[in-house]
């Protein structure tokens, strides 16, 4: 994580050495885990950025993040009637003792989880992801939320059909925003959305971006646009 955070701020100070860029009016935007890491670029960079845009931004540790996405996946193939009930508790317990194991760097045993969620723990907590995972997994998002500098201007969207980051999950970070005296708009609900900001049920490699996530963007960028 340390390693893409240089590399992010770097690529800010690339940008800040333009000389058509404003230092003082850089704007930074993170979707998803990209948002996490424009929590951790903000408060190294100087000067620091005058907004940040969190689009569906990771709430929380990614190890809790992936045990509900796994636990989801688990219900649907109850609901298909690929597991039964039963199965599918088990399923759940198993797959949150793994990832309970791989925070603990303990020995992992996924052998007796369903392939399809085995594949997906044992490919995040292989030799070449373990590292990654653990230095993410030891950042609370809502703790670096906290050390964004006061009067920043803020925008947070949650889709509230995005089952990677649940609507459900996003106060934490949004009261350690308030907390830290951060500026609006603050939290934008766009209802209808995935977590790729297109309609619920549009196709994954669509590459146009909702309306209503489009409006979202623009209202944060107000303030810096141009006639």
């Amino acid at each position: 994580m340390d390693a893409l955070t240089r590399q992010a701020a770097a690529a800010n100070g690339a940008l800040r050495s333009q000389p058509e860029a404003d230092p003082h009016a850089l704007l930074i935007v993170g979707h998803s885990e990209g948002a996490l890491r424009a929590l951790l670029v903000a408060p190294v960079v100087r000067p620091e950025p005058a907004g940040l845009a969190l689009l569906a931004p990771q709430d929380q540790r990614i190890l809790d993040i992936l045990d509900y996405q796994l636990a989801d996946q688990i219900d649907q193939y109850v609901a298909i009637g690929r597991l039964t009930a039963e199965q599918g508790e088990a399923n759940k317990k198993d797959t949150s003792r793994a990832i309970a194991d791989f925070r603990a760097a303990r020995p992992v045993d996924t052998s007796g989880i369903i392939p399809p969620i085995a594949t997906t723990l044992n490919g995040g907590f292989s030799p070449l992801m373990a590292r990654y995972v653990r230095t993410d997994d030891a950042i609370y998002p809502p703790d670096a939320a906290r050390r964004i500098a006061p009067g920043t201007r803020v925008i947070v969207t949650c889709g509230t059909a995005d089952a990677n980051i649940p609507c459900r999950t996003t106060p934490p970070l949004v009261n350690a925003l308030a907390a830290a005296h951060t500026g609006g708009p603050g939290l934008k609900t766009l209802h209808g959305l995935d977590h790729l900001l297109h309609q619920a049920g549009t196709p994954v490699n669509t590459k146009t971006l909702a309306p209503a996530a489009l409006r979202a963007l623009h209202d944060f960028i107000r303030p810096w646009s141009r006639q």
